[in-house]
């Protein structure tokens, strides 16, 4: 391992799903890294101290605003709802925000919503007495899948995979979820097929994965450094059963979004269209 080779006094991770690899960095190198958060907007503005308890935000480099989870959500429901912020002495412990800055040191930019998550660890460190607010950097905002860093997925990079791909996929919704052992990131794709494709074709779940694998290499040129790079497989395909999206739009009234929507909500999906398929089996 690398700390066989080299003695080190510290190292710094930058980048989303770091909480994803600090136990395998520090078990390789022998020293935990510091994370820092640097963007191309706002630059670098926060880093944790040497008792890694939490990112602190340089007050010099942008002014901060804080939009509350339920406000961004209900903003991505509906566009023209105006969220409210809250600011640096107002967050709470516990609490989910997306940041909002205001360079202070010019550039393109005035005020922006960078697309970055923060949770609020506390208010003050036991360690060092700060009374500055901690934060951990969640994860990219729901509307874009972030993967370990490398590739950033949205809604119309997956529509175009599917355009490309013809497969005669209906209705789809995309997850970013967490492997159970080791917590590692990957893209889970909810497909519903046309009825046609369905019956005349023998899609398996196999095929599928590996038929839009290539087409997400070809629309992301990162995409395939996941594989080769992190030796990971970003991308688990679940093919539903024909109706499932219009039986739970019926049921709930309504829509799941396209790029990580509610996980209770697709779970219940799931288990709507199987008691639904169910119920079928035993009526014929």
């Amino acid at each position: 391992m690398p700390k066989d080779l080299f003695t080190l006094k510290g190292f710094v991770c930058a980048g989303t799903d770091n909480r994803c690899y600090k136990d395998d960095l520090e078990e390789m190198w022998g020293v935990r890294p510091i994370e820092v958060f640097s963007g191309t907007e706002p630059s670098c503005i926060g880093i944790e101290t040497w008792s890694r308890n939490g990112l602190y935000f340089f007050p010099d480099t942008c002014f901060y605003e804080f939009m509350p989870e339920e406000e961004m959500r209900r903003n991505m429901d509906d566009p023209s709802y105006v969220p409210r912020t809250v600011c640096m002495d107002e967050v709470q412990p516990g609490e989910v925000y997306e940041i909002v800055i205001t360079v202070l040191k010019g550039g393109a930019f005035a005020r922006y919503r960078v697309g970055d998550m923060y949770r609020c660890l506390g208010l003050i460190s036991r360690e060092d007495e700060t009374r500055i607010p901690r934060f951990e950097y969640i994860d990219r905002v729901p509307d874009i899948i972030d993967i370990a860093g490398f590739t950033r997925i949205s809604k119309n990079s997956i529509e175009n995979v599917i355009h490309l791909s013809g497969l005669g996929i209906r209705d789809w919704t995309a997850l970013k979820e967490f492997t159970p052992d080791k917590g590692r990131p990957y893209l889970h794709l909810y497909v519903e097929l046309t009825p046609e494709a369905a019956v005349h074709s023998a899609v398996s779940r196999k095929i599928l994965k590996e038929h839009l694998t290539i087409y997400f290499k070809y629309v992301d040129q990162d995409y395939h450094d996941l594989k080769r790079i992190l030796g990971m497989d970003p991308l688990e395909v679940t093919i539903l059963k024909c109706g499932a999206f219009e039986n739970y739009r019926k049921y709930r009234g309504k829509q799941l979004r396209r790029i990580n929507p509610d996980i209770h909500d697709v779970k219940e999906m799931v288990k709507m269209q199987e008691e639904l398929w169910g119920q079928r089996r035993h009526q014929r």
